[in-house]
């Protein structure tokens, strides 16, 4: 499982920029992460790089930061779920997609699929659960909504869940 930081994530975890690498890493099993503040809070939305399915952690917390691709890995194991896939195609789509590694964004313009995710997500802030980090309700209505950016047009959802017939 391969984690593209952003440069504002890179840069607000301190962190030197990875080393960029010739994906050895399929890109369905690719997600790029990038920082947000979405109403005054930290957040963070990472978004696969073949389906443009995305999901949201919202309203971060310090101890939250350093756990940040395990986080990520777990939200996408309870959507996986959660969109009718059994535990045993979870369990493979994290054994295919190898061990957690960072890397930098991937594809020609990550900046160009984020940024389209992000004005449909300001669409749905009043979807928002300000209790939870996890904001599933929020995630259901931006992965049903039709993208049209270079290369890319269609349902993350269902983008997403056809993927899964390649398993």
């Amino acid at each position: 499982m391969e984690f593209g930081y952003t440069i504002p994530l890179q840069k607000y975890l301190k962190m030197e920029e990875p080393l960029s690498q010739k994906a050895e890493t399929a890109s369905f099993f690719c997600w790029d992460l990038h920082l947000l503040t979405v109403q005054g809070r930290k957040a963070v939305l990472a978004m696969n790089c073949t389906s443009r399915y995305s999901i949201l952690l919202y309203d971060m917390k310090e101890t939250d930061w350093p756990c940040l691709t395990d986080l990520v890995e777990s939200e996408i194991k309870v959507a996986i779920l959660r969109e009718g896939l059994s535990k045993f195609e979870a369990a493979r789509y994290f054994a295919l997609g190898g061990p957690q590694k960072i890397s930098p964004p991937h594809g020609p313009n990550p900046a160009e699929r984020l940024n389209c995710a992000m004005a449909a997500l300001i669409q749905q802030f009043p979807l928002l659960d300000e209790s939870r980090l996890s904001q599933p309700r929020l995630c259901h209505v931006l992965n049903g909504g039709t993208y049209d950016v270079e290369g890319f047009s269609g349902k993350p959802r269902e983008v997403f869940l056809a993927g899964f017939r390649w398993l």
